[in-house]
């Protein structure tokens, strides 16, 4: 694999596919804050989550992604 597409599989990352009409529907959000329209829940857990969250963190609050996709990393946001 060359240097320039290690980063997509280098420990860090989280990658999903998805189709060009939900990429361009999710792009609305990919900008927002993580406490902008709080109107979601995540899946593992059910506390509030933002527009942000649902769509790019998948369907999960900051501390279960990061508990899911990067066990080993200590997180500091909730």
């Amino acid at each position: 694999m060359d240097d320039e597409n290690q980063g997509l599989w280098s420990k860090g990352s989280f990658v999903e596919t998805t189709s060009p009409a939900e990429t361009e529907k999710k792009m609305r959000t990919f900008h927002m804050k993580h406490d902008e329209e709080m109107d979601y829940n995540c899946k593992k857990c059910n506390v509030k989550i933002s527009a942000h969250n649902k769509d790019w963190h998948d369907n999960m609050c900051d501390g279960c992604f990061n508990g899911t996709y990067f066990p080993d990393e200590e997180s500091d946001t909730e």
